[in-house]
């Protein structure tokens, strides 16, 4: 996904994620997101998106197959990044959607 900001375009990059472990079903998924320039790495915000937040966008999604959580996931927070991005914060940081 391409942000484009005062001429400067930034690719948000997202890596794998990864799931809570505890022995009920998980509660919150977490990955990195690189914000890129060109081929140079700007930030990373690492990313946290919560059960209810899933549950919101489609209720099977949280306790379902992976091919059906892990986009709506990936959705929820590079929207956040992107907010961030469009403010002007090109800092490393942790994002909760």
């Amino acid at each position: 996904m391409i942000v484009e900001v005062d001429g400067v375009q930034y690719r948000m990059v997202p890596e794998a994620v990864r799931t809570s472990l505890s022995d009920s079903a998980p509660m919150l998924w977490g990955f990195p997101v690189n914000v890129m320039r060109g081929d140079q790495t700007v930030c990373v915000k690492t990313c946290f998106v919560g059960r209810v937040s899933v549950h919101a966008k489609d209720p099977a999604a949280p306790d379902g197959p992976s091919e059906k959580l892990f986009p709506i996931v990936h959705d929820l927070a590079l929207e956040r990044v992107r907010a961030r991005i469009e403010k002007g914060e090109l800092d490393d940081e942790i994002v909760f959607a």
